[in-house]
């Protein structure tokens, strides 16, 4: 059964992810190969579950070219979208752009937010709605993390190095009704090492901790460690 949307339309979310096993390269000094495809599947299923027990979003995309993500996803009630090759995030995500109805607004969320939570979801779809566009930006400010369109493609996608003034333009180029909203949970993501010091400061409940375990073991268990003493 599809939820009831904030947005008089549907809302599908798109989450894109880079290759597990080719992911958070910064990290590198401080994590494995193995340790990072974790902590980045680890991540991705966090979104998941936040968007699954949002009560906004009806319908989750996950576009990668890993295909092996594929079960994962599927297994958090998402659709998976091979990609083919590695297109970059932008190519890929116009990909999955085109799979979404002209009725449906769409909300573009990064899969590296530890501390995304469904409140989270549900406040930046509540605070929204009156807009054609809302953006929120990393935590430094100069990053995207999530663009939510009243339809698809409103504004080009231009994600990358300093995305977040790009997009700041091309919404006011266009002359669009926006909002820039700032949330910790949507804008926490994690880049480097100081990121992961971060996310070790924080406190995992023990209910997130058994639901972490009891979706995705033993994908999400080996990187239990490190989620351990987040939130």
């Amino acid at each position: 059964m599809m939820k009831q949307s904030a947005f008089t339309k549907d809302l599908h979310a798109i989450v894109p992810v880079n290759v597990p096993s080719r992911s958070k390269k910064r990290l590198s000094h401080r994590l494995d190969a193995n340790q990072r495809a974790g902590l980045t599947i680890a991540m991705l299923t966090n979104v998941l579950i936040a968007l699954k027990k949002s009560n906004s979003v009806g319908s989750v995309t996950v576009v990668c070219a890993d295909r092996r993500l594929q079960m994962l996803v599927e297994r958090c009630a998402a659709t998976f979208l091979w990609e083919g090759r590695r297109r970059g995030l932008n190519p890929a995500l116009n990909l999955a752009m085109k799979e979404v109805t002209s009725d449906s607004a769409v909300l573009i969320i990064h899969a590296d937010l530890p501390l995304l939570t469904s409140d989270d979801v549900d406040d930046l779809v509540r605070r929204t709605r009156n807009y054609s566009l809302t953006l929120v930006p990393s935590k430094n400010g100069t990053g995207t993390n999530a663009i939510l369109m009243q339809s698809p493609s409103m504004i080009r996608l231009a994600f990358g190095k300093d995305s977040f003034r790009k997009h700041d333009m091309l919404a006011k180029k266009r002359r669009l009704a926006y909002r820039v909203l700032r949330i910790h949970g949507v804008a926490f993501d994690i880049d480097d090492e100081q990121d992961l010091d971060e996310l070790m400061r924080h406190q995992v409940n023990g209910q997130t901790t058994r639901r972490l375990k009891g979706t995705f073991e033993p994908e999400a268990a080996r990187i239990l460690p490190i989620l351990v003493k987040s939130r």
